[in-house]
């Protein structure tokens, strides 16, 4: 009757534990790569934002430069200007001396060589004059095409900064809804700890119980039993390692089957100095870390090579004990 009591309920209990653990396992992948998104977007946004801010200073500069070009444009139409009235002020004063322009000039020649030397200076002035209007026409149309080209430029800045606005909004809605699913995932997985927790309490009260050992003795089990006396469980992938040596926490390694024995964690996720239960392997301490192990790893320190492939890698709860 007692190894009846004793095997129906643990066997029932033990079997939800499996469950839970699996389902625990599955939530923090899920959470992994919803973690993994969110990073991804996060790296995204930073270059759509840094896209925004180089944009700005883009069109901060094409706006001076457009104020620059109106003043120069504005600076040579009033140049234009100057040299057109100094034009028509000087034909002008010419007709209000009584003379016929150029050809009165050059009809009041008195000799040959005085008319020559007319033509010649009329010719000239005649000559800087269309020079100088061509020159200034020709600086006003170089300048507005400068001007045009820049509002070119602009209209496509500010396209770009839409469209780059555009993709932060659906970035940040998109992120939001994956901020949303890590909260949910994360509840989940710590109410399937709090499950995993008080199944494995509830089995091994039950297996003292039927073991009827003393309140004592429940506290830590002998070896090849479980701990009752932890504040966590936590699932994990157990791969074992043999190279003697100084540990990250300044201690050699050890293998103690009486005692506490070394494993090498990821001190985020069990810090170092915790003492543990681990199945199939006994208490530790977590003294030493390792390249490999990241997340929810961890590396049990044997004393040969062939118990180190005998173990191999395993799936096992480790007991985080009060």
């Amino acid at each position: 009757m007692t190894l009846t009591l004793m095997v129906i309920p643990c066997g029932n209990i033990n079997a939800a534990s499996n469950s839970t653990s699996e389902e625990l396992t599955q939530t923090q992948n899920d959470k992994n790569q919803l973690q993994s998104k969110i990073d991804d977007l996060n790296t995204q946004i930073d270059k759509v934002i840094n896209d925004i801010s180089n944009n700005k200073d883009a069109m901060n500069k094409i706006a001076e430069d457009i104020k620059n070009t109106q003043a120069k444009l504005e600076e040579a139409k009033n140049n234009s200007k100057i040299q057109d009235d100094l034009f028509k002020s000087r034909i002008k004063a010419m007709y209000i001396n009584g003379t016929d322009a150029y050809l009165e000039v050059i009809l009041s020649s008195e000799s040959l060589s005085d008319f020559i030397s007319r033509m010649d200076t009329i010719t000239k002035v005649i000559q800087f004059d269309n020079k100088i209007i061509a020159r200034l026409k020709q600086n006003e149309r170089t300048i507005e095409n400068e001007k045009q080209t820049l509002y070119y430029e602009n209209s496509k800045l500010q396209t770009l900064k839409a469209n780059n606005e555009i993709t932060l909004s659906k970035l940040n809605d998109n992120i939001k809804e994956q901020k949303e699913l890590l909260a949910k995932t994360t509840e989940k997985e710590q109410q399937l700890k709090e499950q995993q927790l008080e199944e494995s309490k509830t089995l091994y009260t039950q297996t003292s119980l039927a073991y009827n050992i003393s309140d004592l003795d429940r506290q830590t089990l002998s070896r090849g039993g479980m701990p009752v006396s932890f504040s966590q469980v936590l699932n994990v992938s157990a791969t074992a390692y043999c190279d003697d040596g100084i540990t990250a926490s300044g201690a050699p390694t050890k293998r103690n089957p009486n005692g506490y024995s070394t494993i090498a964690v990821d001190p985020r996720v069990i810090p170092l100095g915790s003492r543990v239960y681990v199945e199939g392997y006994g208490y530790a301490i977590a003294e030493d870390i390792g390249g490999a192990i990241k997340g929810n790893r961890i590396d049990v320190f044997v004393t040969s090579d062939a118990e180190a492939q005998s173990w191999g890698i395993r799936s096992v709860n480790v007991y985080i004990l009060n």
